[in-house]
């Protein structure tokens, strides 16, 4: 939900006989949690039989979800579903809070019983109480009772970011809290129970001071990504407009593809009618060509600012549910976004040495000699880049400079760019209009059309003077 605003939601067992301590061992690489006796560390071959489950699981979420999202919209309890499926029809994926754990009777007579259908769920408990052993019960019965057939997306104390910072339970707790979730999970052997940590957009922003890397935890326990995300001023319902979702969707799309991690959109809305009907179709045309698992629309009675009661969204997102899994949703839109524009007074001279080729999903487009010229710069203002690549079809492209720890530190957008060459140029500024300071960026290049999305990347070097 916007910030402010969230409930919660337990995990999924899978089958797996390592105890709850064998996960936990390995958080204490970095800090002792002083809540649970761990142990020793973590074995490396522990990790590595996990990492290589999550890799199994990954596999199977791309073949599952090639053709396109599934597309639905919150509802977390019986009354809130049918007034949402009166609005959009059958919902083939449902965004259920638990302000605590889940109800004994979630699978039953819950929400995400009664629908049948894929689930993004949540849930909240104290690091504590997760680790102490207090809630293994609730959890088990949980986990032990879902069904299969659906992807059941599990998200353990969503949004975690303000709570660590007001200093509610330490980011160390938090990890280790999740692992055990994520044993407690793998012990009920269901394939479709997939851990989902749910991040807000805020998190990518550099003035958010945040690493969002620094919430995955050990390798193989997080198998997919989960975002939060809204337009510019819907979340405090201060001038909001329909902004493009390759603007407010693109930074964390990046993000995900930058660690390799499956992804959607737990969260998002609109806080005016004006535009909306239009943009709800744009939201959904860009998460199919970006290759997103789903995308789910927060419509709740309680935020009236961003609940649709306008018959003009309802019709829009009720056509774009009905896509859902089948790819039906019409083709992207041209969307304006800024650019970078002002070129270089002289061509580049530095010989740039060929990127990796993008290679295609499905029949989406390829990225092929990818180029930047040059690939140092110094920090003074006074040179530029050149980037230089091959579009095998007409794509949306969006150009994003990567911090190291995986921020987006500016994003160009490129719209509806016909095949062939391009030559954008990069400035060397990060969005808040200040130049990199020295340092290794990587530059991410993301070409999406219908069909699907490819991305490719090169690393470029700041120089202090």
């Amino acid at each position: 939900m916007p910030r402010g605003r969230k409930s919660a939601r337990p995990h999924k067992r899978a089958a797996n006989p390592r105890s709850p301590e064998d996960y936990q061992k390995g958080v204490r690489r970095h800090r002792l949690v002083a809540v649970v006796s761990l142990g020793a560390l973590l074995a490396v071959a522990v990790i590595a039989a996990r990492a290589a489950q999550v890799r199994e699981h990954h596999s199977r979420l791309s073949s599952s979800a090639s053709a396109a999202p599934l597309f639905g919209s919150s509802a977390s309890n019986a009354g809130l579903l049918s007034t949402e499926t009166a609005k959009f029809g059958h919902l083939p994926i449902l965004r259920v809070y638990y302000p605590g754990l889940p109800a004994a009777n979630a699978w039953t007579m819950g929400a995400a019983g009664i629908n049948k259908s894929a689930i993004v769920v949540s849930f909240k408990a104290s690091p504590s109480s997760i680790l102490s052993g207090a809630d293994n019960s609730s959890l088990t019965h949980f986990f032990d009772t879902a069904p299969t057939g659906h992807a059941i997306y599990y998200s353990y104390y969503p949004e975690p970011e303000s709570f660590i910072a007001a200093g509610d339970f330490s980011l160390a707790d938090f990890k280790a809290a999740w692992a055990r979730v994520v044993w407690l999970a793998d012990q009920a052997h269901n394939p479709d129970l997939r851990s989902t940590l749910v991040l807000t957009n805020w998190d990518l922003s550099p003035q958010s001071g945040r690493n969002w890397k620094d919430y995955l935890g050990l390798p193989g326990i997080i198998s997919t990504l989960g975002w939060d995300a809204y337009p510019a001023g819907t979340v405090h319902d201060n001038n909001p407009y329909a902004q493009s979702p390759a603007d407010f969707m693109g930074p964390e799309v990046a993000a995900a593809k930058s660690v390799g991690l499956p992804f959607g959109f737990a969260e998002f809305g609109l806080a005016t009618a004006t535009g909306r009907a239009t943009w709800l179709t744009s939201v959904g045309q860009y998460l199919t060509s970006v290759g997103a698992l789903f995308g789910t629309y927060f419509d709740s009675p309680g935020w009236p600012h961003i609940f649709m009661s306008d018959s003009s969204s309802v019709s829009s997102w009720r056509q774009v549910v009905a896509g859902s899994g089948n790819g039906t949703v019409l083709p992207p839109a041209p969307t304006p976004a800024p650019t970078d524009s002002a070129p270089p007074t002289a061509s580049p001279t530095t010989s740039p040495t060929p990127a990796p080729t993008g290679a295609p999903d499905a029949a989406g487009p390829a990225i092929t000699k990818f180029t930047m010229n040059p690939q140092t710069l110094v920090d003074n203002g006074s040179n530029h880049v050149r980037l230089r690549f091959d579009l095998s079809q007409a794509a949306n492209v969006t150009i994003c400079v990567l911090g190291s720890d995986g921020t987006v530190l500016r994003q160009l957008s490129e719209p509806s760019l016909s095949a062939g060459w391009h030559s954008p140029w990069y400035l060397g500024y990060e969005s808040a209009g200040h130049l990199l300071p020295a340092g290794s960026y990587p530059i991410l290049v993301v070409a999406s059309n219908a069909g699907g999305s490819t991305t490719t990347e090169l690393m470029l070097t700041v120089t202090s003077q």
